[in-house]
């Protein structure tokens, strides 16, 4: 059994992939692990107390308190970080070990996505030549790194001089035995979800102008969204739901069609999930999104902003119930293929076994996995 310090941080989407690899990692007999959720708000701390600092700025000093106690808590032959940020916040507790670094985005395709994700890149200059220098060596060193999606996969070989054997894409999990298809409306209107926290960002302001687009009664719309919004015909709000929960999942096994026009998009986990509850999906083709819909297979992918092509795609998908279950069967099966919680689990504890034996050995073989 080796020992493995798990550090997480719980940002958003990176909750989700937390608790489902947690999940199957504690059944795990190969695996003794130390968990460290990294939240960036652990109270009683000295940052506490320095309130003339800048809010995210002590965001980032108590992040990178609960990073060095984590891994300073525990020993361990490996850690696990499940994005770059607090493997670069550990210091010279990170390198002492062998480390694995799984992320859905790398710095700089954070910065180029920087308009919509409300991020200010560092100007042009000896600190961001800085940052980027820590986190090529960061990266560089890295016993493996396990992107989440081929579009992050292309930066950490391109952006960072990675070498392609050291990376394995490993997208993050879903529930596949809780995430299952419900039973196919044939009749009635078409229901349409959407899952984002931030509506804007996620393309929901798209989606409600397609909306407006459609007949009156061909369909309903249904948002999981953190936004307010104002009661609408036809459209319904849902607030606060949680990964996973009963009420989300019905959500998923009552629709007919998941859409996602996000303008800027890491990931989309959300997709995922769909794909998992047999929908047919339409979204960007942006970011990770372009592993988890395969255009014309499991779904349709659309260039940012094009309403044109989103209603199209929603008037398509409403007057073919054939065509979406066959979508939708088709995502399902992508769904227990590609973004199986377990499966990836698995991929992940036998990627750090290897890890560890290397090191062990002194050998430099690769994952059979």
């Amino acid at each position: 059994m080796i020992r493995t310090t798990f550090v997480m941080e719980q940002h958003l989407g990176h909750q989700t992939y937390y608790h489902n690899l947690r999940r199957f990692v504690d059944q795990s007999s190969q695996i003794q692990a130390h968990w460290v959720p990294v939240t960036y708000t652990q109270p009683g701390t000295i940052w506490d107390y320095l309130a003339f600092l800048p809010t995210n700025i002590r965001g980032t000093l108590r992040g990178r308190t609960e990073v060095r106690q984590g891994l300073s808590q525990a020993h361990r032959d490996v850690a696990f970080f499940n994005t770059q940020v607090p493997a670069a916040l550990g210091g010279n507790l990170v390198a002492t070990l062998p480390y694995v670094i799984s992320t859905d985005i790398t710095p700089i395709q954070y910065d180029q996505m920087s308009r919509q994700y409300g991020h200010r890149p560092d100007r042009p200059g000896p600190i961001q030549r800085y940052k980027h220098q820590v986190n090529v060596k960061l990266l560089r060193n890295a016993a493996r790194l396990l992107p989440w999606s081929t579009w992050t996969r292309d930066s950490l070989i391109t952006d960072y001089g990675v070498a392609p054997e050291r990376i394995e894409v490993i997208p993050p999990g879903v529930d596949t035995t809780l995430l299952t298809p419900g039973i196919e409306q044939n009749s009635g209107p078409l229901r349409i979800l959407f899952v984002g926290g931030d509506l804007s960002r996620k393309g929901g302001d798209l989606l409600l102008r397609a909306f407006q687009e459609l007949p009156s009664g061909m369909a309903e719309l249904h948002l999981v969204t953190r936004t307010p919004l104002s009661p609408t015909a036809g459209i319904r709000a849902y607030h606060n739901l949680q990964p996973n929960s009963p009420e989300l999942i019905r959500l998923f096994q009552t629709s007919n069609v998941f859409v996602l026009p996000t303008a800027a998009e890491a990931f989309g986990i959300a997709a995922a999930e769909a794909g998992a509850a047999g929908l047919a999906a339409i979204v960007t083709a942006v970011g990770g999104l372009t592993d988890i819909v395969v255009d014309g297979e499991t779904g349709f992918l659309m260039p940012p902003g094009d309403l044109e092509t989103l209603v199209s795609r929603l008037r398509l998908l409403a007057d073919d119930s054939a065509l979406r279950s066959r979508l939708g069967q088709a995502a399902r099966r992508r769904a227990e293929t590609h973004f199986n919680a377990q499966r990836n689990a698995e991929r992940i504890i036998a990627c750090l076994l290897d890890v560890v034996e290397t090191k062990q050995n002194g050998t430099k073989k690769l994952s059979s996995v």
